[in-house]
């Protein structure tokens, strides 16, 4: 039986102060645990018309325990004999002293009664004053309430936005990172794009560099990366060329040492080399074999070098670079040194070959940390925020691929350390059943859009804090530019209607449009497909 003081009639209606405003009455608190409670609601405000929408999944309930209000969602719905509900509903947070914060030190008792939201609590919760907050929409069902993420904390935490395709990741992503920009105009941003979707989005306020003016110099690639190019990741059977080339990279690496005048040098120091002085360390082991048989391995390393350098699709990390030393040049470029009124680099990865491509990503997000952690000691240095579009491909969970994968490396290790260094991560992926757990458990907020996949659903619950886990069950039926986002940036799990962006600030990733362009012949149809297969035969889009 439902809780029921000494109340007379229906109370549905009525108001009860709190924190200045009047606020309506619900029903009465009737079983309390550690992680939430139950509310049991009369028949009399079930059939009210005008105050039923108050106890919707995902509403905002308070109920007043000592000094502090608590504040709770309501999780599920069930009928009771009476025609009225009893309503599961998770612990958000407190307000005490009129500062909101998590957790909750006073539990109520059973009998207590329970009230609705009203627009100043949601205030208090979702929009508490403060100089670092972005605003990225209004709180779902309030009143134009703005939802706002705390920058410090989502960045220095680092973050993910996960959700179907479709759904709006990419705008959100680029909403984000707008509003930083606004309020942070010296920020230093990477965004690593393989669908080149960026560009447009901040052609106003970032650079955008594909592989045709990409310059990625071969010798800045550690050991890790040289083998999984020219040996492959799969490196089983294949031990003998492997040590064959740690030996020829560290003595090609060691002609260019004195230059530097470095004492402590490694197969890994990012100085250049001649490919010519490690094709000829090659021949001179290979010369001084006894047996023709036991030459194999060096002809193969020998004949994959040859032909990357003959391949015009390397060409940006193999062609006219030969010993020149372009580091600080490409570091300034891409990280942004001075800004210059562009904080933000989109880098366009979709003309990187496939058998390459993870090989980049592990080179870029290296240079990354590496810069940070051997310039944090200095003066001038800064933060840095590195954003991985498909995160899944570089980054895959256990079990999916156990061979050699750098990029997987390099942003376990930012996920892990960037912290310390001053490197943010920012994941977006569509499948976070494929993501690495040790990576995404590192994610302080977690921004998550409709997602279909009752396993991927699974996997966000697995990384939401405790608190947000009642939210889970909308997921599916979220509307496009709708999110739930958990975690450090911001003050409780909230529901949020995205702001919509101009269209000079979107993502091109629009899809096409199936039934409008098949509803008309296109006139000019030869000349389409010669100009495609042109770009095709030259690898330029």
């Amino acid at each position: 039986m439902p809780i029921n003081p000494s109340h007379e009639g229906g109370p549905a209606m009525r108001p009860a102060e709190s924190g200045g405003r009047l606020s309506q009455f619900v029903g009465y608190v009737a079983m309390v645990d550690a992680a939430s409670f139950s509310i049991h609601v009369g028949k009399d405000f079930v059939q009210d018309p005008a105050a039923a929408h108050l106890i919707g999944l995902g509403a905002v309930l308070k109920v007043k325990s000592g000094n502090a209000v608590l504040f709770a969602t309501v999780s599920s719905a069930a009928s009771l004999p009476d025609d009225g509900l009893d309503l599961r509903v998770d612990f958000l947070g407190e307000l005490r002293d009129g500062t909101f914060s998590r957790g909750v030190r006073d539990f109520p008792l059973p009998g207590s009664p329970a009230f609705a939201a009203s627009a100043r609590d949601h205030e208090a919760i979702y929009a508490p004053p403060g100089g670092d907050t972005l605003r990225i929409g209004t709180v779902f069902g309030s009143d134009g309430i703005p939802a706002a993420l705390r920058a410090e904390a989502l960045l220095s935490r680092h973050f993910a936005v996960l959700g179907s395709t479709g759904t709006g990741k990419s705008c959100g992503v680029a909403l984000m990172i707008h509003r930083l920009v606004e309020r942070c105009p010296g920020a230093h941003i990477v965004v690593l794009d393989p669908h080149n979707e960026y560009a447009r989005a901040f052609a106003g306020n970032g650079i955008h560099v594909s592989t045709g003016d990409l310059k990625l110099p071969y010798w800045l690639m550690n050991f890790e990366e040289h083998v999984e190019l020219l040996i492959g990741r799969d490196t089983r059977g294949r031990e003998a060329e492997v040590d064959i080339l740690k030996r020829c990279l560290f003595g090609a690496r060691k002609k260019s040492g004195p230059t530097y005048s470095l004492t402590r040098l490694t197969v890994d120091t990012p100085i250049p080399y001649k490919l010519t002085d490690l094709l000829q360390a090659i021949d001179d082991e290979l010369g001084r074999l006894d047996k023709a048989e036991q030459s194999r391995p060096f002809l193969r390393l020998r004949n994959k070098i040859e032909e990357l350098r003959a391949d015009g699709r390397y060409a940006y990390m193999f062609s006219g670079m030969l010993m020149q030393d372009t580091l600080t040049e490409l570091v300034s470029k891409l990280l942004r040194f001075p800004v210059a009124g562009r904080p933000v680099t989109t880098l366009d990865l979709s003309g990187v070959p496939a058998d390459i491509v993870d090989v980049v990503v592990s080179l870029l997000c290296r240079l990354v940390f590496d810069f940070a952690m051997w310039s944090r000691r200095q003066a001038g240095a800064t933060p840095l925020l590195l954003v991985c579009e498909e995160a899944h491909r570089y980054v895959p969970r256990e079990g999916l691929d156990n061979r050699i994968q750098a990029a997987r490396k390099a942003l376990e290790r930012i996920a892990k350390e960037g912290r310390k260094y001053g490197v943010s991560l920012g994941l977006v992926s569509q499948r976070p059943s494929d993501l690495s757990e040790a990576v995404l458990s590192q994610c302080g907020t977690i921004v998550s859009m409709r997602m279909n996949n009752e396993r991927d659903r699974n996997y966000v619950a697995s990384a939401m804090p405790e608190g947000a886990r009642g939210f889970l069950s909308v997921l599916p039926s979220l509307q496009n530019r709708e999110c739930l986002v958990a975690g450090e940036g911001v003050a409780c799990p909230v529901r949020v209607e995205l702001d919509p962006l101009e269209d000079d600030k979107r993502p091109a990733s629009d899809d096409p449009r199936f039934t409008e362009s098949w509803r008309q012949d296109i006139d000019c149809l030869q000349d389409l497909v010669n100009d495609t297969i042109a770009n095709w035969r030259r690898g330029v889009r």
